[in-house]
Order: C-alpha cells, then structure tokens, then sequence
C-alpha cells in the first residue's frame, strides 16, 4: 500500500515540476523555457535575482536555473539566498566559461550542477533529467519516512500505537537480557473516562486524551516509550528501571494528571480526571514480555479494584497498592 502511495506521488510529482530560470538576457531566458516547457516542465523566468525572490511567492519551485554573472544580485547569492529558504532546493548553474575552475567555483555554493554557454541543448535536457529524478528521490525518501512514522503512532494521541508496543516490549526485554538490567512496564487507565466521555462529549474527550499523552511523555525520559494501548489505556516502557525508580515515575505521573484541569464539551474547564497504574519489573516479576504485560495488567486490575487513582505494583509474589 504504500508502495502504490509513493508511485502515485512520483507521477505527480513528474507532473508538476515547476522551474525557475534566472538570467538578465531576455533571448537566454526564452529559449530555456521553450526547451523546457517543450520537455514537459512548468517554466517560469525572472530577470534578475530580486525579480526571483518574487516569484518565490508565485510557485513552489523544484529546480532553479540561474546565471552566475548578473548585475546586482549574482547568481552564486540568488543560490545563498534560495538554499536558505528551501535547503532541498535543486539549483543549476549557467556559466559563461567552461574552466573547472569556475565550475567548482559555484558546486561549493550548493549547486547541483552546471550548464555552458553557447548552449547545448541536449546537455540541458540531461542536465535538468538528472535534477528532476534527484528532487523525486529526495521527495521519495521523505514521503517513505514520514509513512513510517505515521505507521508506529497512534493517530489521536501522536503517542506510539498498540503494534510498535508489541514489536518494542519484545526488543526492550531481549536487550536488558542481554545487558543483564532491569525493565519496567506500566499500564495506565484513565479512571471512569466512559463517564467523563458521556457527559462532557467526544471531542473533550479526545481532547482530554492527547492531553494526558503530552502529560506521560512530558514526564517520562527521552529513552522512555509511551504507548496508546488503546481506548483510554496506555502503556510506558521504562528500560534500565527498576521497581523503586519506576514508582518515582509513577507517583508524578498520577499526581500531575489528578491536578490537571480538563475540558467539558463548551471549551470550559471541568473536574479533574484521575489514572490507575500497575507495574511490574523484569526480571524480578517476569521472564519474559508476556509475562510482564501480563504482570503489569494485573496490577493495573488491583489497582481499579481498590478505588482506582492508585498505584499497584508486585511486592514479595504479593500486589501492593499505594493509597493517595
């Protein structure tokens, strides 16, 4: 499916590759759009590098080809200046000289290539080729990335989803095995949400979801995950920690969301929503992922069943709850 996504943005992309041809000449610029425009691109012209940063405001340009030796702005700033606002930005440059020199001259400034005058029209059309299918790889492999991550986040909360928890609880327990170090889990459920939901409406809901999503994150390490396991249930994986470290987190995080204030259905604040949380630790509770989660879900059980807003851990083979 995504293959068919990224073949269906590159034909797109093909056709809409809008250039931007700079030069002061008015038969260099004419001629470079008719042979352009003839190969199937979207060509604009500009007469002078200031004319250029206009035109910025026009079109979302692909490639821009500018001559170096202009009056007032020159070519190797209009790149400077481009590159600064689009880094991805595809510049060629046209010479006048055919010295290596000058040609090195202008690829450090950021260029991607370079065209000589007197003009050979085919170099142009490889030249500017060449350009196109660099700004579709570039274009491509963005696209593939940001495919990726949306596949591993959950699309509410933009915490990690329920399938990238089961491909990282398996990971994260392999490496502390073999690091011989402590992992622990949580699972959070978020107290009488069905109630908060019905009253107040689905979209405080959701708001009041990404809310305690941003809380978790915020109050977890970098090398901690955050996971929407789903509903109104998440998760934390919490590698090199063990139980003592992990109630540190755990208590934080019950108080920072039992003092935050929600919102009802009018963008009003409202009462308070409270978490339940169990943990369970590997090794000690657990010899692999899914007796952690299951560990850990148990917990979380105990936990609701003592009054929920509450914290329960295993202790000694026995749960333990932390009362308010």
């Amino acid at each position: 499916m995504v293959e068919d996504i990224l073949k269906k943005k590159a034909e797109d992309f093909f056709s809409q590759v809008n250039i931007l041809v700079i030069d002061d000449e008015e038969i260099v610029r004419d001629m470079l759009r008719d042979v352009l425009t003839e190969a199937g691109y979207k060509v604009w012209t500009a007469a002078s590098g200031e004319e250029a940063l206009e035109k910025l405001k026009e079109a979302d340009f692909s490639i821009v080809i500018t001559d170096i030796r202009m009056p007032g702005m020159d070519g190797v700033e209009v790149t400077r200046k481009f590159k600064k606002i689009n880094s991805d930005l595809c510049v060629i440059a046209i010479t006048g000289y055919a010295s290596i020199e000058s040609a090195m001259a202008v690829l450090k400034e950021g260029v991607y290539d370079y065209i000589n005058k007197p003009f050979n029209i085919e170099e142009i059309k490889i030249v500017v080729g060449r350009a196109v299918e660099r700004q579709l790889l570039i274009k491509a492999v963005k696209e593939k990335e940001k495919y990726e991550k949306l596949s591993i986040l959950d699309g509410l909360t933009e915490v990690y989803n329920r399938r990238h928890f089961d491909e990282m609880i398996v990971e994260e327990i392999e490496r502390a095995k073999k690091y011989l170090s402590k992992l622990s889990l949580m699972m959070i459920d978020v107290d009488h949400f069905k109630n908060f939901n019905d009253s107040q409406g689905h979209q405080a809901g959701d708001w009041a979801l990404k809310k305690i999503a941003q809380i978790l994150a915020g109050c977890v390490r970098l090398t901690d995950h955050v996971f929407r396991y789903g509903g109104e249930e998440f998760t934390i994986i919490l590698p090199e920690t063990d139980k003592r470290k992990s109630l540190i987190v755990a208590r934080r995080l019950r108080i920072t969301v039992a003092t935050t204030k929600f919102l009802d259905k009018t963008a009003l604040p409202t009462g308070h929503l409270t978490i339940s949380i169990g943990i369970a630790t590997y090794p000690d509770d657990a010899k692999d992922a899914t007796q952690l989660i299951a560990k850990a879900d148990e917990c979380l059980y105990h936990a609701k069943q003592m009054g929920r807003d509450r914290i329960c851990f295993v202790a000694s083979d026995e749960h333990k709850i932390e009362t308010k």
